[in-house]
């Protein structure tokens, strides 16, 4: 951390432990390491202490981008995720309270604390959820049905309370233009233009061909844009739900709970987006032998629930018949995700980009490595078996 943005969130930290009434505190902070896990942010643990308190643990999200990397993508890290935890979370947690959804089904996330928003030097103050047993996946794993079950049901209560929004502030709702995804379009057509060579270098030869072609396709501007726009009714989506950006922990009788974090992608999209991006990016063969129709059975029918809770038709809302139509149109995109995704998630950390002032966007594209190569040739041979390629 420079010493500009170590002042600034050293101060950041004595306001929060006089707002919270932590007198004579002692504040320590302690950098985390996110072994390859993270591009676009330097972590760290800090707690605040004081006498006759408890322990204030707080997790800090420092931006890691420069001034180079986002003259070419005008990127504004955190301001999403602040609008998240100041804005749309404050509706979304009306909404609940509206509707007296009881507190197992409510959406559970970091309490937020504060910000820096200076370009470069932005910082982001939340809890510590580990203080509170929740942990990380390790990336390298994939994903079981228990868990799998958990992350569709906490993505679905997402989804939910954004259809509520929509229909509670129609007028907001369509107004948020910065949720918007179309500054970012360009960028991520670029990353996936790039990701697709080193995808068709490690594909099967038998396969080949067919990879080329759907390549080919799927990259063209107005086919890949529609990926990422609504269909029939949009939804703000996270945007980057993959194992990574969740939290668990165990319960006492043995369940598991899921909640999401990382809301600095969130845009308005459809809500099969963050469905396929989670199957294809956290799961093996295997997993999507025994329940992949099972998984996508199971979204749906927490969606249902959890829009009944907030008082809304389902069938009015998201009917399953829309439902089918955006799965169908969406499919491809799972594949077309993977190429790119599995490749930060695979990578060992020794072989992971080092975020310095001087990377390029396209620097953070890896080389494929064979566990890489293994979980692409698996998801190019389930989408043969399906038809889809």
């Amino acid at each position: 951390m420079d010493k500009d943005s170590s002042e600034i969130l050293n101060r950041m930290l004595v306001r929060i432990a006089k707002e919270n009434q932590y007198y004579e505190s002692k504040i320590n902070i302690k950098s985390v390491s996110t072994g390859g896990a993270n591009y676009t942010s330097f972590l760290h643990n800090a707690t605040i202490s004081a006498p006759g308190k408890d322990y204030l643990n707080l997790f800090v999200k420092q931006a890691a981008l420069g001034e180079k990397i986002r003259s070419s993508t005008k990127i504004l890290i955190y301001e999403i995720e602040n609008f998240f935890y100041n804005k749309l979370l404050k509706n979304y947690e009306a909404i609940e309270e509206r509707y007296m959804v009881p507190s197992e089904h409510r959406l559970i996330t970091p309490k937020f604390y504060a910000s820096n928003d200076e370009c470069c030097k932005e910082i982001l103050i939340l809890e510590d959820m580990t203080s509170k047993g929740y942990q990380s996946f390790n990336r390298f794993e994939t994903i079981d049905w228990k868990y799998a079950s958990k992350s569709v049901q906490n993505l679905a209560k997402l989804h939910a309370l954004s259809f509520a929004w929509s229909v509670n502030d129609p007028e907001r709702f369509k107004n948020t233009t910065k949720l918007n995804l179309n500054a970012y379009i360009s960028l991520w057509l670029d990353l996936l233009k790039n990701a697709t060579t080193r995808a068709i270098e490690v594909t099967r030869p038998e396969n080949k061909e067919r990879m080329e072609k759907f390549c080919k396709d799927v990259t063209k501007n107005d086919v890949f844009r529609d990926f990422f726009n609504p269909i029939r009714r949009p939804v703000i989506a996270h945007g980057d739900y993959r194992p990574s950006n969740l939290l668990h922990r165990k319960l006492d009788d043995g369940e598991i709970e899921v909640i999401s974090v990382d809301y600095q992608t969130l845009f308005k999209s459809n809500p099969i987006f963050d469905l396929m991006y989670f199957i294809f990016t956290g799961s093996d063969k295997n997993f999507r032998k025994n329940h992949f129709k099972e998984t996508i059975e199971h979204y749906y029918k927490e969606l249902r629930a959890a829009l009944e809770r907030l008082n809304l038709d389902p069938d009015d809302i998201y009917p399953r018949e829309d439902f089918d139509y955006e799965l169908k149109k969406m499919m491809p995109f799972g594949l077309l995700i993977s190429m790119f995704l599995l490749l930060i998630i695979t990578v060992e950390e020794e072989d992971a980009p080092k975020v310095e002032e001087a990377n390029e966007i396209n620097d953070f594209l890896v080389p494929p490595n064979n566990l890489y190569k293994e979980r692409l040739n698996d998801i190019i041979d389930d989408y043969i078996d399906m038809g889809i390629l």
